[in-house]
């Protein structure tokens, strides 16, 4: 204990940085490595949905997810993304689910290199802010 109360001024201005500094570069390097497919997903997933200050995840999250822990009889698949035959093409996002009403499948197109989401089908404009 009196290690740290001697040397506090090294800790708070070298060490407390240089650790910030070591997360915020593997933060970075763990994106950058990240599949162009999983980029498109997050996209999507931290878009403006259509309820105010929510993004898509987490209106799904106050809906879809909340209906199956309320024990509903709801299956959920999950994300996927589909990389286009073009790479200047948009990428296809896709969230699906089944529920007493039936399959849904909502789509968008999103622009990693762009950094746009739009939605591709009704399903998917009912969930997001366009």
């Amino acid at each position: 204990m009196r290690w740290i109360s001697n040397n506090w001024p090294r800790l708070a201005y070298i060490y407390l940085p240089l650790l910030i500094v070591t997360v915020d570069a593997v933060v970075l390097v763990s994106e950058r490595l990240q599949p162009e497919t999983e980029k498109a997903i997050r996209l999507v997933r931290e878009s403006t949905s259509r309820k105010e200050n929510f993004t898509v995840q987490q209106y799904l999250y106050s809906t879809v997810y909340h209906d199956k822990k309320k024990g509903e009889s709801v299956e959920i698949n999950g994300w996927r993304a589909s990389a286009p035959s073009d790479p200047d093409m948009p990428m296809k996002v896709e969230f699906s689910y089944s529920d007493a009403t039936g399959d849904h499948t909502a789509v968008w197109r999103a622009d990693v290199k762009g950094g746009e989401v739009a939605p591709d089908n009704e399903a998917a404009g009912n969930l997001s802010w366009h």
